[in-house]
């Protein structure tokens, strides 16, 4: 996280400082009911289904009808091009629905002041 912090502007960092105290204390203290779990698995699959299938699925119709990207001899690399950026539109939004949860979940016990490991119970 120093890298990162490094990497962003003193002025930046500044103006930024009230929204990120505000978020960790609503980090740390946030806890889970049913209903709260239920709406943010609701929302977070209307964010999913939009990310990993209308957006791209709208490029390629728009690559295809609107600037004419097709599969061409001529537009070859255009071609190409448009499934390249189709698979980014739909890898980045995967990636990040994979790895933000993580490191959400280790700012917040870092927060808590919890350890990372967790004891499981049986013999010891």
């Amino acid at each position: 996280m120093k890298l990162a912090q490094r990497m962003i502007p003193k002025g930046l960092q500044e103006r930024a400082q009230p929204f990120v105290k505000r978020f960790e204390a609503f980090l740390r203290d946030f806890e889970w009911t049913w209903t709260k779990a239920v709406l943010a698995s609701l929302l977070l699959w209307f964010i999913g289904l939009t990310a990993l299938a209308v957006i791209p699925s709208w490029w390629l119709y728009f690559a295809d009808e609107t600037l004419g990207w097709r599969n061409t001899p001529e537009k070859f690399w255009l071609f190409k091009l448009r499934d390249v950026i189709a698979s980014g539109l739909f890898g980045t939004p995967f990636v990040i629905m994979i790895v933000a949860p993580y490191f959400i979940q280790k700012w917040r016990r870092r927060l808590r002041s919890e350890s990372e490991s967790r004891p499981t119970g049986g013999y010891r």
